[in-house]
């Protein structure tokens, strides 16, 4: 699936877009299917609010050892979709992380750059607001503000897809578009959002809502009588490295969407 020109302008020019029917109703069931796996296996080892902080990771929610989450499974394409596969016995998820979500965020974050960087996949979650938890809120933000200032070079993508329908009433976004397309992602006011085009974003199951790193927005309770389960992947231009003491390491994931060598230190890959 590619997006359309009229579509990579509209997200350039207010940070964020939505695609409705993005996954089709075998992809959605896919990645639901995961995502209660994930979720009966976090709530075994804690509150999914207070101690998961409602975003679970398949490789950060102690469900692999940590020698199997190596290097190899974090920043190539073949290893990421071996591990990521044998979660649920089938690489569809990871293929279509990859290679759906993937192609779309390259088509975005290319647009408006003269790099000649790839895209790589980022961050790999689910984001869960359990029935009745009006306090599984998350706060005007902008994603690219908790990386540090030496990994914002990197431009980055959020894939926020909700696995059933969303509203005001079960945690959906609010979305706060760029108040002025030629300054994008620069907001006067953080806390105290002021631009009257601030929306709640009402989508079906399987949409998705592309973000800018730099879109401000936020997120309400649930205060619905069911799961509201989100898959959101992300993604960057360049492999996003960060410096500690005397080397640098990936600040989270950095797998390729083609199948290539990868060395930390290489300027392309």
């Amino acid at each position: 699936m590619l997006l359309t020109q009229d579509q990579v302008s509209f997200y350039c020019r207010n940070g964020y877009l939505i695609v409705d029917k993005f996954l089709t109703p075998k992809e959605i069931e896919t990645y639901a299917e995961e995502a209660q796996m994930l979720v009966n296996h976090c709530y075994e080892h804690g509150d999914i609010v207070t101690h998961w902080g409602c975003v679970i990771e398949p490789f950060g929610c102690e469900l692999f050892d940590s020698t199997e989450v190596s290097e190899h499974a974090r920043t190539t394409h073949k290893g990421f979709v071996s591990l990521r596969s044998s979660l649920f016995g089938s690489s569809s998820a990871a293929t279509c992380t990859l290679d759906k979500f993937g192609r779309c965020a390259e088509q975005l974050l290319l647009a408006n750059s003269r790099d000649s960087d790839k895209i790589y996949l980022l961050n790999d979650q689910y984001i869960v607001k359990p029935p009745h938890e009006a306090s599984a809120q998350f706060a005007w933000h902008q994603d690219i503000l908790y990386f540090s200032k030496e990994e914002r070079q990197y431009p980055v993508i959020s894939a926020w897809t909700p696995l059933s329908n969303v509203d005001e009433h079960n945690g959906t976004v609010l979305v706060d578009p760029f108040p002025n397309s030629s300054c994008p992602g620069v907001y006067t006011d953080l806390a105290h959002p002021q631009n009257a085009r601030v929306f709640p974003a009402v989508m079906s199951a399987g949409s998705v809502l592309f973000m800018d790193g730099r879109l401000r927005h936020c997120s309400m309770g649930n205060s619905s009588s069911h799961f509201r389960t989100v898959y959101m992947p992300q993604f960057s231009l360049g492999r996003m490295v960060k410096q500690e003491a005397t080397n640098a390491r990936y600040t989270a994931l950095a797998v390729p969407l083609d199948d290539m060598k990868l060395c930390l230190g290489q300027d392309k890959a």
